[in-house]
Parts: structure tokens; C-alpha cells; sequence
């Protein structure tokens, strides 16, 4: 946790940001190198806190503490991925690192465990003292608030979990950042603030400064089916479309293309393919189908109530790199005339498995608004960005785009 007051008569750094990456096999190792080459890029500032984002080959504890420790003691939010990346390109099962230096920001790291049995007392306690924070920030004319969330990706409840934070922090709280992955095992994810770190469990990262972080998000999906009604769901789970197994939809769907499904090789068709949620006569929100239950059904990576329509989404390459470009352009426009000092990326596993090879298309999408500014990400179970004029704040298949102000 760090607060820097400042004022007139004081020596302000401006926000500044670096990015790093390392492909190292050894944790500590990997965490130093990608600090490192992060900090190179702030000019001799300190870091106040960074980003890491890991393979889940790696050990968390062991990156963050190597990381803190050659970062300056910087406080640092992490997760484990289904791939990472900065600006340099995409790795898999690396560590990519993001440092944010700057005397005018305040800043505040909350974790919290038991996410799928309590989203709402995990929110409560990400949530600590928010009041209390906020009006220490406002004393010191830091009016505009962010909250960078990092959840377990596989518990289920991260929707839950956010509109419970949502209504902790505020109707106007910017609330941004993605689920953890794990490489597409769908078998473990974790996330750490500190030296709190675990499974099922949610970090956040409050930050509270003069001027708005910006937002944007851009998906570029089309429906692939006819609409259908969900007939038989309880939470993430989706036992059935149109009075038929889920699972059977989706073989018959892919059967079309060509394509055989089995429950054990359907995670990357599933994941390319995922299942749209209707508002009247348009898509409004993508959602991830992960695994595929013996009975047939569909575990999701967030809830879809019954009796919702849906439909079964596909995502054409160069539509989904012009909706990542879009969700930049939107970014710097919520920037509100400052200039980015530094963008981080969510971006859904499902784009990442679309685009394949061409992936660094997307990163070179979002530069191509910013310019030569330090970028980092990873490839998210879901992606996070609630904030004014917005529909929800869940996503999948989904390009998050958040720019730092300098």
C-alpha cells in the first residue's frame, strides 16, 4: 500500500510506465529479468507498483517476492495465464511484467480467498476501508478512481463477484482487469497481491489519481446460429438449449463445419465458438463454455440465466483485430486529452486461439493508436471493464484496453 501526497512546492515525477518480459525457466529468475527490462523504460524513476502476469508453470510467491525485491519493493498484482505478452510479442508459460512510477497516484492492494463459495464476501473485502481511501485521495485532489481486478478464472462467480464490487466501491467506480488462466488445462488458476496469493481467491489494485485511467473494449464477433433459448441452467453451468443437451448443440454445430467433438477435445472449439447473450434483437454479452460435464452440459466462465437467448458466436480475424483497434481508440478518447504513458491489454484465450500465429496483430492493432508506449497483457478466462456507458461488465472474447495516463 502507498500513498505520496503531493504539492506545488514538491518535485513530481509524471506517471511513467515500463513493460518486460522473460522466457526463463526458473521463477525468481524469470521475475528479475522482466523487471529489469521494465525498469529500464522508466527513466531512473522508482516503480510504486507493477503488474505480472505468468504461465502457470511458475511459481507465484517466488515471482512476486524476486520481483518486489528487484523492483524496489514495488507492490505487485499477478495471476497465472493462458499466455502473456508486451510489446515485444506473445509468449506462453513466460512472465511478462508491467511498473507504473509516479508521485500522483495513491495506491491500495486488497486480497481476498473463498471466491466460489462467497463472491460477495470476497468483494466485501477487497473493499476494506474504500471509503476511507477514497477521501484521503480526494484531500489530496485525486478525484478520479480505478480498480484493476484479477480473479480465478475457473471459480465461476467472477460476475457476481464484480457487481458485488461494483456496488462496494460505487456506481462510478472504473472497475477493469481479467480472470486468471492456466494454458487451457482448465485446472487450476491463481492470482496474488503481495505475498497473499492461492486459488480461488481475487486481487485488487485501488488507484486513485487527478486524472481517468482509460477504458475501452471491442469484440468483433457475429452470431453463427439461430437464436436458441437456454431451457436449463443453474449459475455457470448450462445443461441445455432448446430442450437439448448443450454439449449436442454444439457437436451438431461443428459437425456442419466439418468438425467432430468429443468432451475432451472440445475446450479449443468451444472457446472459438462461444455462446452470445441477446437484449432484444442484439448480442450483448459473450460468454466462454470451459469444460463439458458428463451429463452433456456446459460449465461457463460466468452465469447465463435461464430462459436467456443465446446464440453460438465466430469471430473473423480481421473483424476481430478492427474491434481491438476500436477498443483503443475508445481508451484514448477516456483519456480525455492526456497522453498514455503506458496501455495494459486483457485479452480473451478465445481470440488468442483464433488469431494463433497472428496474435501479434493484435498487439500491433492497439500500438497502432498509442505508439510506441509500453504494453502488457495476458489471455484472460474473462475479461473485466465496467465503467460509464457500458452494459455490464463481464465479457469474453473480449479486447480490454487500459491506457495510464502520463
Amino acid at each position: 500500500m502507498s500513498i505520496a501526497p503531493t504539492n506545488a512546492a514538491q518535485s513530481a515525477v509524471l506517471t511513467c510506465a515500463g513493460s518486460g518480459a522473460s522466457t526463463r525457466d526458473d521463477s525468481a529468475a524469470a521475475a528479475r529479468q522482466a523487471v529489469a527490462a521494465a525498469r529500464e523504460q522508466l527513466g531512473g524513476a522508482t516503480p510504486a507498483f507493477g503488474f505480472l502476469f505468468a504461465g502457470p508453470k511458475h511459481d507465484l510467491p517466488s515471482l512476486v517476492t524476486a520481483a518486489t525485491a528487484e523492483a524496489g519493493g514495488a507492490d505487485f498484482l499477478a495471476c497465472s495465464t493462458a499466455g502473456e505478452f508486451t510489446e515485444a510479442g506473445p509468449t506462453h508459460d513466460g512472465v511478462a511484467v508491467f511498473l507504473v512510477a509516479s508521485d500522483l497516484l495513491s495506491h491500495h492492494m486488497r486480497f481476498a480467498g473463498g471466491m466460489k463459495a462467497d463472491p460477495q464476501g470476497v468483494a466485501t473485502a477487497l473493499c476494506r476501508d474504500f471509503g476511507e481511501l477514497k477521501a484521503a485521495a480526494f484531500a489530496h485532489d485525486r478525484l478520479r478512481s480505478t480498480t484493476v481486478l484479477l480473479t480465478d478464472g475457473l471459480a465461476g462467480t467472477g460476475e457476481q463477484t464484480l457487481e458485488a464490487l461494483s456496488e462496494a466501491t460505487g456506481p462510478f467506480q472504473q472497475i477493469v482487469g481479467g480472470a486468471a488462466g492456466d494454458e487451457g488445462g482448465f485446472v487450476a488458476t491463481g492470482v496474488a497481491a503481495g505475498e497473499s496469493a492461492g486459488e480461488d481467491a481475487a486481487a485488487a489494485l485501488h488507484i486513485f489519481g487527478a486524472q481517468a485511467w482509460g477504458v475501452g473494449i471491442g469484440h468483433g464477433l457475429e452470431p453463427a446460429s439461430d437464436p436458441m433459448v437456454v431451457t436449463r441452467a443453474e449459475g455457470n453451468v448450462v445443461y441445455e438449449l432448446d430442450g437439448r443437451p448443450a454439449f449436442e448443440v454444439y457437436r451438431q454445430h461443428a459437425r456442419r463445419r466439418g468438425v467432430e467433438l468429443t468432451p475432451e477435445t472440445a475446450g479449443p472449439y468451444l472457446l472459438g465458438n462461444e455462446l452470445g447473450l441477446y437484449f432484444f434483437d442484439k448480442v450483448v454479452k459473450a460468454r466462454a463454455p470451459l469444460t463439458v460435464g458428463l451429463d452433456g452440459s456446459l460449465s461457463c466462465a460466468a452465469e447465463i440465466p435461464p430462459e436467456s437467448t443465446v446464440c453460438i458466436l465466430e469471430g473473423e480475424a480481421d473483424k476481430m483485430l478492427a474491434a481491438a483497434r476500436h477498443a483503443a481508440e475508445e481508451a484514448r478518447e477516456n483519456l480525455n486529452g492526456a497522453e498514455a504513458a503506458g496501455v495494459l491489454l486483457f485479452d480473451c484465450v478465445g481470440r488468442g486461439m483464433i488469431l494463433g500465429d497472428d496474435f501479434h496483430r493484435e498487439i500491433e492493432a492497439v500500438r497502432s493508436v498509442f505508439g510506441d508506449v509500453p504494453l502488457a497483457g495476458f489471455l484472460t478466462y474473462g475479461e473485466i471493464a465496467r465503467y460509464r456507458g457500458r452494459f455490464g461488465g463481464w465479457h469474453n472474447t473480449t479486447a480490454v484496453v487500459l491506457a495510464v495516463p502520463g
